[in-house]
């Protein structure tokens, strides 16, 4: 066992990193499970009905263009967060944090008007497959849920900030509240369950996302009329170069991103039904993905940012290794678990109601494929915070335009012949290259800043 990780292993839970892996994995794994109860409650009143393949399609978009938007700012803001305050104090850093939100909200306001306008269009686009009557729901819900796309992409950079200053309890735990508003919407509607139902259950989730994460930050801000006037009135000067480097992470995480939305648009070209069906399936690996890479990802990344700024090149080769190890070694057991157990996972969770014996065959077919992709994902996501760390927005922009091309690619090869399985398998595929391809270039970036 290599020394770094045997040493962080050795001191367990007193880690501070391993802590807040734990606390992390642990609040994400009970938010899960309200997602869990939430799709169960969904897939019992609604199946794989065209009102739910409508809403699915819906909000996977708006959950990726709120994702896409995290990625620009958050993503460039974290590192110049801690350089900021490694030198010249968290007064000056939050400073950055409140115009960055400033200027996060303004962006998901204006892209908010461009959906509403665009939505006929990006319908009629994205769902090639579906019938008039149900593109015309799917325009409906997209007007729908523009609510949700300001919360929640504002949430995510409120968490950023939050995870920034290592405070990680509720930028874990307060995402559960969006499938509970879910879950409170369809029990208040009773038999008159639709597509709207969800609409209203997302937002009102969305909202108590956002406004729980702004009281905790206001409370942590200082309460000076002085500083508020600066901050409001005095820009920042690292703003301009957060704001420099968040374009091109945003343009990497549109080709990045966009692979869920290729996915469920290539989908709706198969047979009834398999944009539900792949996206059961993508419910099920995220449980595995959210205790391992989504905690991995928030922790993970204010220590790289941190030895970055104190340009600690040998920690961070040190702590890629260590950490990378422990959680793939977490994962493959996982991985195991659901390949050997897919059907009696599938009906367990979800066979009920509408859901019939049928439709967890087909869900379970497309698991088995889709398994495979957890420890690349992991490695992958890891690897690239790194990399954002170092901001080498150029390379992930690389790998973003070409696991975008490569997911296109392979879809369709494989989906000629396995249906939505080939989907799966092609998504298996590119995570694989991308995190080779990332691990490699972080070491040769950190290489080269040692011998610089």
């Amino acid at each position: 066992m290599p020394a770094p990780l045997r040493s962080l292993l050795s001191r367990g839970a007193g880690s501070a990193m391993v802590s807040g892996f734990l606390m992390v994995a642990l609040l994400t794994m009970v938010g899960k499970i309200v997602a869990f109860a939430k799709d169960a409650v969904v897939a019992a009143r609604l199946g794989t009905s065209d009102d739910l393949d409508a809403f699915m399609l819906v909000f996977g978009f708006f959950a990726f263009i709120a994702t896409v938007l995290a990625g620009g700012l958050p993503e460039s803001f974290v590192p110049a967060y801690a350089e900021l305050r490694e030198r010249r104090g968290r007064a000056r850093a939050d400073r950055l944090g409140l115009q960055c939100a400033v200027w996060h909200f303004s962006a998901l306001l204006l892209c908010g008007i461009l959906l509403a306008l665009a939505a006929p269009s990006l319908v009629a686009i994205a769902s090639q497959g579906f019938a008039p009557q149900k593109q015309a729901l799917a325009v409906q819900l997209m007007r729908g849920l523009l609510p949700f796309l300001l919360c929640f992409g504002l949430a995510q950079h409120l968490g950023a900030w939050l995870r920034a200053g290592k405070q990680f309890v509720l930028a874990a735990s307060t995402p559960m509240l969006i499938p509970a508003g879910i879950v409170i919407a369809l029990l208040l509607a009773g038999d008159q369950v639709s597509g709207w139902t969800l609409v209203h259950g997302t937002i009102w989730g969305a909202v108590a996302h956002v406004g729980v994460l702004a009281a905790a930050l206001a409370h942590r801000l200082p309460r000076s009329r002085r500083w508020w006037r600066c901050a409001l009135g005095h820009w920042e000067p690292g703003l301009r170069v957060v704001l420099r480097n968040a374009v091109p992470f945003l343009v990497g995480g549109v080709a990045f991103g966009s692979a869920a939305v290729v996915d469920q648009t290539m989908a709706a070209w198969l047979t009834a039904g398999s944009v539900a069906v792949l996206s059961y399936s993508d419910k099920v690996c995220t449980i595995v993905l959210a205790v391992t890479a989504g905690p991995a990802s928030d922790v993970l990344f204010p220590h790289f940012a941190e030895l970055v700024a104190r340009r600690d090149w040998n920690g961070l080769r040190k702590r890629l290794f260590a950490s990378a190890g422990i959680i793939i070694s977490a994962a493959l057991p996982m991985t195991l678990f659901l390949y050997l157990c897919a059907s009696w996972v599938i009906s367990t969770l979800f066979e009920r109601g509408a859901f019939g014996p049928q439709d967890t065959q087909r869900v379970s077919e497309v698991l088995r494929f889709a398994a495979f992709q957890i420890p690349f994902y992991i490695l992958g996501t890891v690897a690239a915070r790194v990399a954002v760390a170092l901001q080498a927005s150029r390379f992930m922009l690389c790998i973003a335009f070409s696991a975008l091309v490569l997911n296109a690619a392979f879809n369709w090869l494989l989906m000629r012949h396995l249906g939505a399985a080939g989907i799966a398998l092609s998504t298996v595929l590119v995570h694989f290259i991308c995190s080779i391809a990332t691990c490699g270039a972080c070491l040769l970036l950190i290489r080269r800043r040692e011998a610089a």
